[in-house]
């Protein structure tokens, strides 16, 4: 046998040997599915709000975890501390901030669960790149579904998922019909409509840049695509730089002066020299001309202005679920909340809560990206992939406070990008390219995934 085939089959056989149960990947499958249950299917055990998703995540997590034993360890990176220290920053401050032990540990709890259970959730769920296109394959008829709901909704002209539920279940429905250049603002399963246009949004990359063909791939994309129907600036500043951002990754492996740190360095000058330069700074330039509507994008300046002040006054452990200092005239001209999830965070929890979250989502970008340079060429585009929707995640994230279930796709997407970026690299005298191992290893549908042009994974 020649040398190079023995190698080969050495590795081949070394990977099925160490091959982890897909149990873990259909139960994170399990809890994003529950993730599109709407709100009127939340129930109330005496002052708790239980979602399914927060019962499914507690158990679930027990349940992975009990299970580490069997995986292959993991490596912890400044991510996940980072995590650990944001979450309990946050049930510190809820102690601090609340009148009793009783709502603190309400608050607390469900932040705890919502981000730090959902994030190492994942961690412990997905470690490979192959593990999250699996995935990605199990949960694509919902995000393409969630899709079709939201485009159905807009052009007919009203909702059609929660008002059939809270018929069902007698939960009324909080949304109502938003009407934006014609349009009406389709919302499916989820709480408001700019949330399912940021959830949502964040599938195009991961799904075109995955290696995936066929159907998983498309009906991914198409979901992703319907955010557009969702009439929120989010969501569509989502879509244009995510496109951006795959184009610019296209012609970086095309044209050598193309580069990421060239990119990552011209956006940097650029925004400083916008502060610099600009009387309102580039947040507020961002909100006024990128936003489709005027009023919101006034009220998303002057809540950032007087919010700001809030964290200044109270920049430790926040101000809690209080009522937040503002002007008597803003009661009635602008909305009670606080479009602007890194800033909510700092105005509830203190500072540090928010820094510390952010710090860990710039370092998952960081690592999976650092790590995708040392992968074979498929491998490498899905983590650039990955990268980029979690970027375009964080920082639609600006513009809307995140709660339920869009905050915890965030932390899973999070979880997920943190585990990629640590996951190990075999030497590379016997790691095999992820195309010409997947030609030759079955899936986990019973066939060959087999390879085509590009190195694309058919599941």
């Amino acid at each position: 046998m020649h040398r190079h085939d023995r190698e080969l089959h050495k590795t081949f056989t070394k990977a099925q040997r160490v091959r982890p149960s897909l149990f873990p990947i259909y139960l994170a499958a399990g809890l994003f599915y529950l993730l599109l249950l709407p709100e009127q299917l939340n129930f109330r055990l005496g002052a708790a709000l239980l979602p399914p998703y927060r019962v499914y995540l507690l158990a679930g997590f027990l349940l992975l975890f009990s299970q580490t034993s069997k995986r292959t360890p993991i490596r912890f990176g400044w991510s996940d501390v980072a995590v650990v220290f944001g979450c309990f920053w946050i049930v510190m401050a809820s102690y601090f901030t609340s009148e009793s032990l009783g709502p603190a540990l309400l608050q607390g709890g469900a932040h705890l669960t919502d981000i730090g259970f959902a994030y190492f959730f994942m961690r412990l769920a997905i470690r490979t790149p192959n593990e999250m296109r699996i995935f990605l394959v199990i949960i694509a008829p919902g995000v393409a579904l969630m899709g079709i709901f939201v485009f159905l909704e807009s052009v007919s002209g009203r909702l059609l998922i929660q008002p059939l539920f809270s018929a069902i279940t007698g939960q009324p429905t909080r949304v109502g019909v938003d009407v934006r250049l014609g349009l009406t603002r389709g919302v499916a399963s989820f709480p408001h409509p700019i949330l399912a246009g940021i959830c949502l949004t964040s599938f195009l990359t991961l799904y075109w840049m995955s290696g995936l063909r066929s159907w998983p791939r498309f009906a991914g994309a198409l979901g992703a695509c319907a955010a557009f129907f969702t009439m929120s600036s989010a969501a569509l500043l989502g879509l244009i730089a995510g496109s951006g951002l795959m184009m610019y990754d296209w012609l970086s492996r095309r044209i050598g002066n193309f580069t990421w740190p060239l990119f990552i360095g011209g956006v940097t000058a650029l925004y400083v020299v916008i502060e610099l330069v600009s009387d309102s700074g580039f947040f507020n330039l961002l909100v006024r001309y990128a936003s489709l509507n005027t009023v919101s994008a006034y009220n998303r300046v002057i809540i950032w202005e007087y919010g700001s002040q809030s964290v200044i006054n109270h920049p430790i452990f926040g101000i809690g679920y209080a009522d937040w200092e503002r002007p008597s005239w803003m009661n009635w001209s602008t909305s009670s909340s606080i479009d602007h999830f890194w800033l909510i965070l700092a105005m509830r929890f203190g500072l540090p809560a928010s820094l510390l979250l952010i710090f860990a989502t710039i370092a998952a970008v960081v690592s999976v990206a650092k790590k995708s340079v040392q992968l074979g060429q498929a491998d490498a585009r899905f983590q650039r992939g990955v990268a980029i929707s979690l970027s375009v995640f964080a920082l639609g994230a600006v513009s809307v406070s995140l709660w339920l279930n869009a905050l915890v796709w965030f932390f899973m997407l999070l979880g997920t990008a943190a585990s990629l970026g640590a996951q190990v690299i075999h030497s590379p005298k016997t790691r095999l390219s992820s195309a010409r191992l997947a030609a030759i290893q079955p899936t986990a549908f019973g066939h060959s995934a087999a390879v085509s042009q590009g190195d694309r994974l058919k599941p």
